[in-house]
C-alpha cells in the first residue's frame, strides 16, 4: 500500500494538495504498521538483535563471503547507533540480505561493501555497493524486481527511501536513507 501511494504521489507532482494528502496517508499507514509490528514483536519475544545489529550484519557478511566467494567488507561510522528498535533492526537486516542476494545472483562482483553510516540532516544511511557488471539505472527504475520492491517497501515502512544506482559495467549501489528517530 505504501509503494502504491508513493507511485501515485509521483504521478501527482503538479498537484501539491494531493501530494500533501498522500504524504499524510503514508505517515498514518506507517504508524499503523509500526504499531502492529511492535505488538507482534512483543508477542513473539524477538531475539534482541537491536543491541547486536552490527554483529548480526558481520556474521551475515561472513556467511555471504563463504558461500559466494565474493569478498565482503563492513564499514561502520563511529556515530552509528549502538541500539536500534527491534523492528528497525529486522527491516534493515532484510534490506541488506536482499541486496546481497542480488549481488550474488546478478552482479558477477568480486567485492561488496556494506556501509552503516549517516547521511545529511541526521538521517541514517545503509549502503550495499558492489563492483559487478551493473545495469542501466533506467531499466532498474522502470522494471524493479520483487526483491527491490520489498527493499523499497521496508525503507518506506521505516519512513525513509531506497535508492538503486547502477551503471552498466560500473557496479550497483543500493542505499536506504532513513530518519534516525524511526530507528532508535
Amino acid at each position: 500500500m505504501l509503494i502504491e501511494l508513493e507511485n501515485f504521489k509521483i504521478e501527482q507532482t503538479d498537484n501539491q494538495i494531493v501530494v500533501k494528502e498522500v504524504n499524510s496517508l503514508q505517515e498514518s499507514t506507517r504508524d499503523v504498521i509500526n504499531n502492529l509490528r511492535h505488538v507482534l514483536y512483543d508477542l513473539r519475544g524477538h531475539n534482541g538483535m537491536e543491541e547486536g545489529f552490527v554483529e548480526t550484519v558481520r556474521a551475515l557478511l561472513a556467511r555471504f563471503q563463504e558461500k559466494s566467494q565474493v569478498r565482503a567488507i563492513l564499514s561502520i561510522s563511529p556515530s552509528w547507533p549502538s541500539k536500534l528498535r527491534s523492528s528497525a533492526a529486522l527491516n534493515l537486516l532484510r534490506i541488506i540480505e536482499e541486496a546481497l542476494n542480488n549481488v550474488r545472483q546478478h552482479s558477477g562482483a568480486r567485492l561488496v561493501e556494506v556501509v552503516l553510516g549517516f547521511a545529511v540532516d541526521g538521517e541514517i544511511a545503509v549502503e550495499v555497493k558492489d563492483d559487478g557488471r551493473g545495469a542501466n539505472s533506467d531499466v532498474v527504475r522502470r522494471q524493479p524486481g520483487l526483491g527491490t520492491l520489498g527493499m523499497r517497501e521496508r525503507a518506506l515502512i521505516l519512513g525513509g527511501r531506497l535508492e538503486v544506482l547502477s551503471v552498466a559495467g560500473g557496479g550497483t549501489l543500493v542505499r536506504a536513507i532513513l530518519p534516525k528517530e524511526q530507528l532508535t
